[in-house]
């Protein structure tokens, strides 16, 4: 986890109430070391800061959140906690797992959660016919549920319900892998489901606005839309087929809160990962459909994010400076391309880098380049120790963890590199690492950098 950085502050999960609709968080860590410490919420990755121990964090519009957190590399632990939720998580720094509590009404649920694992069937399992897979299946779910029920969780709000939802849609995403899961195990690479194995997805497939919010619910609702289209189920492009995904899910399903979920849940990592590049059908569809104010904000910054920082747009700025104090912006280095390093102490991969970039700048040396490394460490003085103890390549800067240049460049992981031209044009938004050989390559072959 050493290699995530949130680029927002979380916020607050809980166990308790309040009148807010928030959910709200507070940490307290006794004996904390150098390690961040990480609450991972669908897909967001937040990296909280703490202060004498202390930290707290929000987590606003969120009816029930299923979360991790992540201290160090000391492991995971789970939490859930429900809209005006309040808790107060304890841990000691040196042992984690061990040490991990939570106070609040919702404990019980925390404790449940970190106590029983789901279990999967054996590999094995998918060697079968499928109506004995299906029997297995089931069982397994009848077995979860049993142990759910054996718990005294009574005070825990809609929390029985919502896990009850999980487990069968977790085992449900376990029908939908049969098919190529069986041509393997059965080396059987011709078999095709019958009409049966269609009726059973069916039978998830159905609307329940309380489970919009669980992974386990969008994500089997949105490859059954594919599944269950006779007539596009056999598209392998992703674009193509999570366009029909979604005219799937809006043609067949009323509820106008799962529909929403569900387009949400298909989009926002598309356009996350890939730009919007030709998504115009996908957005047809999104802004017909979806009208919460939420999450259409939600879409349009995911978009606008990449406007920012497309080839050949000027770069956001940043405002950083070096160990003696001095401030630099980019305007500091027009007239020369840049390569930008964003980086941290406590990142062990971005530290193997360093010797990479150090050759790097040697070999260009002299050229039409600057090597600029950016600290998003939270702790400036832990920045300031490694720079006087450890030789650095490049110009260093602490930038901090909150900057806008973060924000606007979506930096969700690190060691992240970035090429600007000599008027601070955006050339690559994710370059290349020094220690790839087609960096210096790529370097080398830039027009005027000699």
């Amino acid at each position: 986890m050493k290699n995530l950085v949130c680029l927002s502050v979380l916020a607050f999960l809980s166990l308790g109430c309040s009148e807010s609709k928030d959910i709200k968080l507070t940490f307290n860590v006794e004996n904390p070391g150098s390690g961040p410490l990480v609450l991972v919420h669908r897909n967001d990755i937040m990296e909280i800061p703490l202060e004498n121990g202390r930290g707290e964090a929000v987590l606003p519009g969120t009816d029930a959140a299923y979360a991790y957190v992540y201290y160090s590399d000391a492991g995971r632990k789970r939490i859930y906690a429900e809209a005006g939720d309040e808790a107060s998580v304890s841990f000691d720094g040196t042992a984690f797992l061990r040490t991990f509590s939570v106070e609040g009404k919702k404990a019980p649920a925390v404790e449940y959660l970190n106590e029983v694992e789901l279990t999967a069937l054996p590999d094995s399992c998918y060697a079968l016919p499928f109506s004995e897979f299906l029997s297995l299946t089931k069982k397994k779910e009848k077995d979860a549920v049993k142990l759910l029920e054996a718990r005294d969780l009574s005070g825990t709000g809609k929390f029985a319900d919502m896990e009850k939802g999980r487990i069968r849609y977790a085992y449900g995403n376990t029908l939908l892998m049969y098919p190529v899961a069986h041509r393997i195990m059965a080396a059987d690479p011709v078999y095709s489901p019958d009409e049966a194995y269609y009726e059973v997805i069916r039978g998830y497939f159905t609307e329940n606005a309380m489970y919009a919010d669980l992974d386990e619910y969008r994500e089997f609702m949105t490859e059954a839309a594919h599944v269950l289209d006779a007539g596009n189920r056999n598209l392998k492009d992703l674009y193509p087929k999570l366009v029909c995904e979604m005219k799937f899910i809006a043609d067949n399903l009323k509820d106008a809160e799962v529909v929403q979920a569900l387009l949400h849940h298909i989009a926002i990592p598309y356009i996350d990962n890939f730009g919007t590049d030709g998504i115009q059908d996908m957005a047809n569809i999104y802004r017909t459909y979806v009208s919460d104010a939420g999450l259409r904000n939600a879409f349009d910054a995911a978009c606008a994010k990449w406007e920012k920082k497309d080839t050949g747009r000027m770069s956001p700025d940043f405002r950083a400076s070096d160990i003696e104090g001095k401030t630099y912006t980019l305007a500091d280095f027009r007239g020369k391309y840049v390569y930008i390093d964003i980086w941290a102490t406590w990142c062990q991969p971005c530290r193997r880098e360093l010797p990479h970039l150090e050759e790097l700048e040697s070999r260009f040396e002299g050229k039409n380049i600057a090597f600029i490394g950016l600290s998003v460490d939270s702790d400036v003085a832990k920045w300031e120790n490694h720079l006087r103890s450890n030789r650095m390549p490049g110009i260093q800067l602490y930038l901090g963890d909150d900057s806008r240049f973060l924000k606007e460049y979506e930096v969700a992981t690190i060691p992240r590199f970035i090429l600007l031209d000599m008027e601070g044009r955006i050339l690559e938004s994710e370059m290349s690492r020094p220690s790839s050989q087609s960096t210096a390559e790529y370097l080398s072959s830039l027009p005027g950098i000699d």
